[in-house]
């Protein structure tokens, strides 16, 4: 396995609303482990991939850039390092140092002052504005990565200027097909829509109907489906990004699985299986999926 997606905290200080971390916007208490990577963890991941040529912190559940010791996990990999990130958390010391050692950075910039904040909830421009210009100014490559909505389609090309003006290295607009549905407060009250870019004719009405407070809606899949997790592997499926991608997922717990859907579906996985590479290894070599990698994506 040469690329190693790596999810260094389960910490996020944004509210975005279709991570799985969230209903709509409404964080659901006690589903996931809130955890960092530490040290000793990603050093025993990282012996097992003595040929690896690219690491990338992604956040799955979490931002990378919420774990205190982000900077001496970059200085671990050994290889080309890239970090995912909403841009506004880290000191200064840090956004430099990272610089410094050469890590890239793609800044999940989503619009401009007055749009960004409709998906990324509670993720602060002017913030986001001092760390691109800390990273920049001290020699960091940073690209400007904008997932395309409705409400921000219309200001791709101001936010190319500005992104050149600012220093990225680019900008990619992004366009993965998670981009319907309501959005909510921290109460769980639906304050607005996120729409496809192409979509001329608002929310559907059906979708609509009965979507009025996502604390109650959670507590209606809890009835119907045990649990939310339960509930969220019913309707999320998957390809298999280790076929696709050559890529492998370790979590921030330090659990190396197939991909990072299986990451977000922690409290569920039988962890003994898991940490059992070898035997994963051999399962992928044979492109036979394991009884785990079935129950989760069904590729």
């Amino acid at each position: 396995m040469k690329q190693l997606h790596v999810e260094a905290s389960t910490y996020c200080n944004a509210r975005c609303p279709l991570c799985p971390r969230n209903m709509y916007g409404y964080n659901v208490p006690g589903v996931y482990p809130q955890v960092h990577l530490t040290l000793e963890k990603f050093k025993e991941c990282l012996d097992q991939f003595p040929y690896r040529t690219f690491v990338y912190f992604n956040g799955n559940l979490g931002d990378p850039m919420m774990n205190p010791d982000i900077v001496a996990l970059t200085e671990l990999t050994g290889c080309h390092t890239n970090i995912t990130t909403n841009g506004s958390i880290g000191t200064r010391d840090t956004w430099i140092k990272l610089a410094q050692l050469g890590v890239d950075v793609r800044f999940s910039i989503d619009g401009l002052e007055e749009t960004n904040h409709l998906y990324r909830q509670d993720v602060e421009w002017n913030k986001i504005m001092e760390r691109v210009d800390w990273f920049i100014n001290a020699g960091g490559k940073a690209v400007w990565k904008w997932v395309v909505f409705k409400h921000n389609h219309h200001q791709i090309e101001e936010g190319r200027l500005m992104a050149k003006q600012l220093g990225f290295a680019s900008f990619d607009v992004v366009d993965h097909g998670r981009n319907y549905g309501p959005v909510s407060d921290k109460q769980g009250n639906i304050t607005h829509w996120i729409l496809p870019h192409n979509e001329d004719k608002g929310p559907d009405p059906a979708w609509v109907s009965g979507r009025t407070n996502m604390k109650e809606k959670i507590e209606r899949y809890k009835t119907d489906h045990d649990n939310f997790l339960n509930y969220q592997n019913k309707i999320y499926h998957i390809t298999c990004e280790h076929e696709t991608d050559n890529s492998t997922y370790i979590s921030a717990d330090g659990i190396i699985s197939p991909c990072c859907y299986q990451g977000a579906n922690l409290p569920n996985r039988p962890r003994k299986v898991l940490n059992q590479f070898d035997e994963l290894k051999k399962t992928w070599s044979t492109k036979n999926c394991n009884k785990i990698c079935a129950q989760s994506c069904g590729s």
